[in-house]
C-alpha cells in the first residue's frame, strides 16, 4: 500500500511531468474511482486548464489547476504513469491528455483509491481530521511528544492513527519501531520522553532516506526490516528471530530480542 514516501515520490513525479501543461482532454474510464463528483463535472472543470502547483499531506496528493484542486488517494494499488503510447496502462481509471500529445494516467487495479476534486486542501485536511505530516517543517519533536504522551494503548496503534500523524502505515510503522528498538505492543505511557524524541528524529530520517532511494530507483537497505518480514527470519540488526503478531488489526513483524 502506498504510504508517505511513495506518495511523495508520486508528487515529485506529477510535478516533473504534469505541471504547466494545457489539459486537452480528461477521460474518466471508470467512474467508480471518482469520489462524489460526477464524471462530466470532473472532466469539465479540468479541461482546458493547467496544473500549476502540487502538494502532499500524508498519503494525499493535491494538484491545483487554476483554482480547482485535484485530489488523489492511492489506496492499495494506485499509481501514476506519464506516457505517449496510446494504449497506456491496463488499469487506467482516469487519463489526462495534454496538448503536447502525452498523457498522465491514474492506474488502480483494485479500485481502492480515490480521484476527486476539492475546493481547498486545507479545508479537506481539517474536515478529515488528518494529523501533522511527519515531514512538515512546522512539525517539531515537542509537538510529537505532546501528541503521544497523553495517549493510552499500544504504540503501534497510535502511530497508525492518521489523526495523530498522517502518512504512516503498516510498513513504515513496523520499520520505525524496529529501528528504535520498541516493541509494537508497548504502551505509549511506558515510553520515556527521550525515547519519543528519538523516535521523532528516526522517523524523519527514515522517511527522507526512503524517498531519496525511491528517487534513485534503489531498494530498501539490506539491514532494514523490509527484507525480513517473515516469521522465523533472522534479524539483521541483532541476530534474533523475527516474529509475527496482529496489532491494531494489522499483521505486524518485529524482533523480540531487541524490541522491548
Amino acid at each position: 500500500m502506498p504510504e508517505l514516501p511513495e506518495v511523495e515520490t508520486y508528487t515529485r513525479y506529477f510535478a516533473r511531468h504534469a505541471l504547466e501543461q494545457p489539459i486537452r482532454r480528461v477521460e474518466v474510464r471508470d467512474a467508480r474511482i471518482l469520489g462524489e463528483v460526477r464524471p462530466e463535472t470532473f472532466a469539465r472543470k479540468l479541461k482546458g486548464k493547467r496544473f500549476t502547483a502540487v502538494r502532499r499531506h500524508g498519503k494525499h496528493l493535491f494538484a491545483e489547476a487554476e483554482g480547482v484542486w485535484l485530489h488523489l488517494h492511492f489506496g492499495m494499488t494506485g499509481d501514476l504513469l506519464y506516457y505517449r503510447d496510446e494504449a497506456g496502462p491496463r488499469f487506467a481509471r482516469v487519463v489526462f491528455d495534454f496538448a503536447n500529445g502525452a498523457h498522465l494516467a491514474y492506474d488502480d487495479m483494485r479500485l481502492f483509491g480515490v480521484v476527486d476534486l476539492v475546493d481547498d486542501p486545507d479545508a479537506f485536511i481539517a474536515e478529515k481530521r488528518l494529523g501533522h505530516d511527519p515531514l512538515d517543517r512546522r512539525f517539531r519533536a515537542d509537538d510529537f511528544v505532546r501528541l503521544l504522551q497523553p495517549r493510552r494503548g499500544a504504540i503501534k496503534s497510535q502511530l497508525m492513527s492518521q489523526e495523530l500523524v498522517a502518512g504512516l502505515g503498516n510498513l513504515y510503522v513496523d520499520e520505525l519501531l524496529y529501528k528504535t528498538s520498541i516493541h509494537p505492543k508497548r504502551a505509549v505511557d511506558r515510553i520515556a520522553e527521550e525515547r519519543l524524541r528519538e523516535m521523532f528524529t528516526t522517523m524523519r530520517k527514515m522517511l527522507r532516506d526512503v524517498i531519496a532511494r525511491h528517487e534513485r530507483g534503489a531498494d530498501h537497505p539490506p539491514d532494514s526490516l523490509y527484507h525480513h518480514r517473515e516469521a522465523g527470519d533472522r534479524c539483521p540488526m541483532c541476530g534474533g528471530t523475527i516474529r509475527r503478531a496482529v496489532v491494531f488489526g494489522r499483521t505486524t513483524y518485529f524482533c523480540p530480542k531487541h524490541q522491548k
